[in-house]
């Protein structure tokens, strides 16, 4: 007997997604959205995985190096 795949629960996962974005979208609810209009300010960053690492510490006043102070 083969085993069940989650394809089909995954595609309906997907259409409910996409039925509550758009009801949304139609709603307005992503209208006056801080930010609307206007360009990303990481976007002339280069890449950095570790992006919101450094965001986090920087937010929270702490050092991003561990040589720079970082106590237990």
């Amino acid at each position: 007997m083969s085993e069940p795949t989650s394809l089909g629960s995954e595609r309906a996962m997907q259409i409910v997604a996409e039925n509550k974005l758009r009801a949304a979208i139609e709603a307005g609810e992503f209208d006056n959205l801080p930010g609307l209009g206007k360009p990303s300010p990481l976007i002339d960053e280069p890449y950095d995985p570790f992006w919101w690492v450094r965001r986090k510490l920087r937010r929270e006043n702490l050092p991003a190096d561990p040589r720079d102070g970082w106590q237990r």
